[in-house]
């Protein structure tokens, strides 16, 4: 049977995570002088939150899993006897995560340890986080039915165009602040400022050819809120590709019902039997978008 891979990006429940034994490439977490590895462990992420570790006062960065852990993790597959691979990654434009793995998988299928008899795909899942989630779902379905991992990266790369994802950013600030440590210039201090005293949330979005903002709401509840009845207006128009959404926050998971407008959105996602999956958002998310983001992905072709 094909064997899934995904980065540390990837938001799933943690219970997925054990039930089909996905190995994760961690990405690294550094924190001051101390780096570790983000295996996504669930008491560790819940520290992180808690602890509020990723606020604007202190200086944490994330980074993609190094070569020589993609090689460990992949070669351990191997030795165990898995021959069938298939690796999804991070959007390639963010991070070298799925270059890296790309790079590995190409040295180890021409190994001479190997001889051709191990399959390693790749697939640039063109999203974050939660899209990663979706992805990783869809991928596990087409796994199950018994397709081999060439025709589910295969797959997986024709269903990653229908993945749209939305963040509903808390502190554009923090936002700036970690783009201003990138060199990145999107958010000017002038904007940033004006949302702080506004009360203005942005609502990104990110889709296969790219991300945007899709809109600016003020009071974060009002912003969540807005997110979910995007997500219900699909549902009832019958517009998703798939019945399962992924939902994460950068906190605490017991927090995500708290949202304004999740409750409705189960409510009609449960009529239509759409599945909602709840997980707490990958370090590396909460690092970049900031505490308390909301992030929302659905398949949907328009």
């Amino acid at each position: 049977m094909v064997k899934l891979v995904v980065d540390s990006g990837c938001d799933l429940p943690d219970t997925l995570f054990r039930k089909y034994s996905i190995p994760i490439l961690p990405h690294s977490i550094s924190f001051g002088e101390d780096t570790f590895a983000d295996q996504r462990n669930p008491a560790k992420m819940n520290h992180f939150y808690s602890m509020s570790l990723a606020d604007r006062s202190r200086r944490i960065n994330s980074g993609p899993p190094a070569i020589q852990d993609i090689s460990i993790i992949l070669w351990r597959l191997i030795e165990s006897g898995h021959k069938d691979i298939v690796i999804q990654t991070i959007n390639g434009t963010n991070s070298p995560t799925y270059e890296n793995a790309c790079t590995v998988a190409r040295k180890l299928m021409h190994s001479d340890a190997i001889k051709g008899d191990v399959q390693i795909h790749a697939v640039d899942s063109k999203n974050l986080f939660s899209g990663q989630g979706l992805l990783a779902l869809y991928s596990l379905i087409q796994i199950q039915r018994g397709l081999n991992g060439a025709e589910v990266a295969a797959k997986a790369t024709e269903f990653a165009r229908w993945i749209h994802s939305y963040a509903t950013i808390k502190d554009v600030y923090y936002v700036r602040e970690r783009a201003r440590i990138k060199n990145e210039k999107s958010i000017n201090w002038f904007k940033a400022t004006a949302a702080y005293h506004l009360d203005l949330h942005p609502i990104l979005s990110m889709h296969h050819d790219g991300s945007s903002v899709t809109d600016t709401v003020r009071g974060f509840d009002n912003c969540t809120e807005a997110v979910f009845r995007l997500a219900i207006d699909k549902i009832r128009a019958g517009k998703l590709i798939t019945p399962m959404i992924v939902i994460s926050i950068a906190g605490r998971l017991e927090d995500l019902p708290k949202a304004q407008g999740f409750t409705e959105l189960e409510k009609v996602a449960e009529e239509h039997k759409v599945k909602i999956y709840r997980s707490v958002m990958s370090l590396s998310g909460g690092i970049n978008l900031g505490p308390g983001t909301v992030g929302l992905s659905l398949a949907s072709k328009e």
